[in-house]
């Protein structure tokens, strides 16, 4: 049976990064493929993925916005609230504290500029074990 998930646009994600700046502070630079582009591709990426579950595809919106480095600063953050905002928009609560979320972008990151970079794929499903260890539904 299909579900149909809520997704967050290109415009709600560079929004949200915008937010997290306003709120703690950061530098507003563009990442290297410029905002709009990198968050495109980011967000296409989770759209038109062959995830099904809930889990894999907030993760995959945390691991292709950190992997993609989309914005100058800030893309940790960005990615965590991108994530928990997907879950909420698809009635999925976690029940962590915020710290375990930002440790696992920490992860996220060091994984993803490790030798050998594990598949973005291998991250996904990283994350998303987490992540479903997390909620409360």
């Amino acid at each position: 049976m299909a579900v149909d998930f809520r997704f967050l646009s290109v415009e709600q994600v560079i929004e949200v990064h915008g937010t997290l700046l306003r709120r703690f502070g950061g530098s507003d630079i563009p990442g290297h493929r410029g905002e709009v582009e990198g968050v495109a591709a980011a967000v296409t990426a989770v759209v038109n993925s062959y995830y099904e579950d809930v889990f894999e595809l907030a993760a995959a919106y945390a691991v292709y916005l950190v992997m993609g480095h989309v914005f100058g600063d800030g893309n940790k953050r960005t990615a965590s609230a991108a994530a928990l905002i997907f879950l909420q928009l698809n009635q999925v609560t976690l029940s962590s504290k915020p710290e375990a979320l930002r440790d696992i972008m920490i992860e996220v990151q060091t994984k993803a500029e490790s030798n050998p970079r594990p598949q973005a794929s291998e991250l996904v499903e990283w994350v998303a074990l987490r992540l479903r260890s997390c909620s409360s539904k």
